[in-house]
């Protein structure tokens, strides 16, 4: 008779394990209601990610009528903060502020960080900054087929810059080139800085940098754009075109998502209750206006699931683009 209300059995052996003095994963989340969550941040304080995240942690403060405080743990290009996540208890109290680069991107290049981006238990998307390709002016292109054109007569004659050999924007260039048919020279840096110099110095002939970084570059006149990275315009510089508007390539989106994850069998209820808060956040006009004056694109809202897949798809198609990628 019992074996009609599987609802019932899960409440008996719940009460049974607090008769124990055991607590069920939901339990131990609705006791931590009162206490902080921490938002992991996998890489230094100071950094994009780290101000959006600083941005965010307010905005579910405020929704979640709890604190929110943020941890930087770098190191390892991100797995360090991502283990610590993965590490920790089912409860809520413990996510992580990840990226395309940290979430995807390092556990695919390295096997050593020991996780895939199917590990943890996904909560929601939450912002977008575009990447972007751009040239020295004293290069003479200033449109993407003129650069394909240049590149075809030249193989692997022109440089580009990236911020390594195994991060994501080596995987746009891959991307890049892929969809283009050419091949270019990367030319790997320890940071955008570095990069940045380099290619206003004339040192190398390509970039590839998030939008926010290239634009004022790019307005002064000392950069040229040649697209941005994505499969539509940026809402916060709509006369810049996307690299899919060439006659030369279609289909290349590479951009630095932001999200919030959890570790393994993170309750459902606990899940929703945190990506209501997220997409309360969202769509709270005041904070799209401030997050667009950086150079984020607040994403739409979404459910958790949604956003699952999402990172499901995201991984395969990373994987694919590290074929013939040197990941060192």
């Amino acid at each position: 008779m019992h074996a009609r209300h599987p609802g019932r059995r899960q409440f008996l052996a719940a009460t049974a394990l607090a008769g124990l003095g055991l607590r069920t994963p939901l339990a131990a989340a609705n006791e931590a209601r009162d206490r902080p969550i921490t938002l992991v941040v996998p890489n230094a304080a100071g950094g994009a990610a780290d101000n959006l995240a600083r941005s965010l942690a307010v905005e579910l403060a405020r929704q979640l009528g709890q604190p929110v405080i943020v941890e930087n743990v770098g190191g390892a290009s991100g797995a360090l903060g991502a283990q610590r996540v993965l590490r920790s208890a089912p409860d809520g109290l413990t996510l992580l502020f990840g990226t395309t680069s940290d979430m995807v991107v390092t556990p695919i290049a390295n096997r050593a960080a020991g996780y895939s981006v199917r590990d943890f238990t996904p909560v929601a998307k939450v912002g977008v900054t575009p990447m972007t390709l751009t040239a020295r002016p004293e290069l003479g292109v200033r449109h993407l087929d003129e650069l394909v054109a240049l590149a075809r007569q030249r193989p692997n004659g022109l440089s580009v810059g990236t911020t390594g050999n195994a991060s994501l924007q080596a995987f746009a260039v891959q991307a890049l080139q892929r969809a283009a048919g050419i091949d270019l020279l990367g030319v790997p840096y320890k940071g955008g800085a570095p990069l940045l110099n380099d290619l206003l110095a004339g040192q190398i002939d390509l970039g590839v940098m998030t939008l926010p970084a290239a634009l004022g570059q790019v307005r002064a006149g000392k950069l040229v754009m040649l697209g941005v990275l994505s499969a539509e315009r940026h809402a916060s510089a709509p006369d810049l075109p996307t690299v899919n508007e060439s006659r030369s390539v279609r289909g290349v989106s590479v951009e630095i998502w932001a999200a919030l994850a959890g570790p393994p069998s993170l309750p459902a209820a606990v899940v929703e209750r945190l990506n209501r808060a997220v997409q309360a956040a969202l769509t709270d006009p005041a904070y799209s206006e401030r997050r667009a004056r950086s150079g984020d694109v607040t994403v739409p809202p979404a459910s958790a699931a949604a956003f699952g897949a999402f990172l499901l798809a995201e991984d395969e198609r990373y994987r694919t683009l590290a074929t013939g990628l040197k990941l060192e």
